[in-house]
């Protein structure tokens, strides 16, 4: 077994997969990769299995030392990368000799970044998931964000073929972004001003946000809903505190909440939300639910294409 001995783990770094399912009626997240498409993008370029996991860098700010040769591969945001202080490639698969030094910046373009190693790494599953979901104390490396002086288990290094890159799309940002929403069961209980509100106003992404969700600020949506049970919450959905800011619930989410919520964020575009930072203007635009489905099957047979061609 060899070792990533961490130097500098910087605001968010932790270990994700694909993340976990059916867990949320026990009281646990998914958890898993922000920006599931790097994942993908990485687990490819180093014939990783789907459910392979990689260190997820928030704003990365990463220094780490291998004790074994690996080959590595950083997908999602823009980072600079160099090797024992020299400026290298940030683009495909870099071979990292036993001691040498890798160190990982983030550019002013996305938040999640991820670092890929040959072998994988070793960390035990819990609920099938390496994924670390810090809230429950689960997954990861002792359950936790990742730390200066962690020393993270890999597996021997296997001896790679590095695939072609599939050139997945990088989620660049819009002037303003759209964000498509299927309406949920309160949607009609919701005030008329609220709805036109949520649908016609800007908002703007705070720095409340995290693997938890991401908070935005703009029109105050008062629901005019007085009382309402807590529920199970899903993915993308869009809870409207007493304040009037929506929030969208993304991986880390509480899995019941109390909040009124008139719909939820389709998935692709909770992935372009994730990536967004503080200040990113937004807008809603309502979406059926066969709209929702047929975006999704289309970004997926994308994808497989995508991967398909690229080996």
């Amino acid at each position: 077994m060899s070792y990533l001995q961490i130097y500098k783990a910087g605001i968010a770094s932790s270990v994700q997969d694909s993340g976990r399912v059916s867990t949320l009626s026990i009281g646990i997240p998914p958890s898993g990769a922000m920006d599931p498409t790097a994942l993908l993008s990485g687990q490819h370029q180093l014939g990783h299995h789907h459910d392979e996991a990689a260190v997820e860098m928030a704003y990365a700010d990463f220094a780490a030392t291998l004790t074994d040769t690996h080959d590595v591969v950083v997908t999602g945001a823009p980072v600079r990368l160099s090797i024992n202080q020299q400026p290298v490639t940030s683009k495909g698969v870099l071979r990292i000799e036993a001691g040498q030094t890798l160190e990982i910046k983030a550019t002013n373009e996305g938040v999640y970044s991820y670092l890929h190693l040959s072998g994988g790494i070793m960390t035990t599953p819990q609920l099938d998931s390496r994924s670390t979901s810090p809230r429950e104390a689960i997954g990861g490396l002792d359950g936790s964000f990742l730390k200066d002086g962690d020393n993270l288990p890999l597996s021997a290094p296997d001896r790679v073929v590095p695939a072609a890159d599939p050139q997945l799309p990088i989620r660049k940002p819009k002037t303003v972004l759209e964000l498509r929403v299927v309406g949920g069961f309160q949607f009609s209980d919701f005030a008329d001003e609220a709805i036109k509100g949520l649908l016609t106003e800007e908002f703007t992404v705070t720095a409340k946000a995290s693997r938890m969700g991401v908070t935005l600020n703009g029109a105050q949506l008062q629901s005019g809903i007085t009382s309402l049970f807590s529920e199970a919450t899903c993915y993308g959905a869009i809870q409207v505190p007493p304040d009037g800011n929506p929030i969208v619930l993304l991986n880390d989410r509480q899995t019941v909440g109390g909040y009124p919520k008139p719909g939820a964020v389709i998935r692709s575009d909770c992935v372009r939300l994730a990536q967004s930072r503080p200040g990113q203007r937004v807008r809603f635009a309502l979406c059926s639910p066969g709209e929702a489905d047929r975006i999704s099957w289309l970004e997926q047979h994308y994808l497989e294409t995508r991967l398909r061609d690229a080996h």
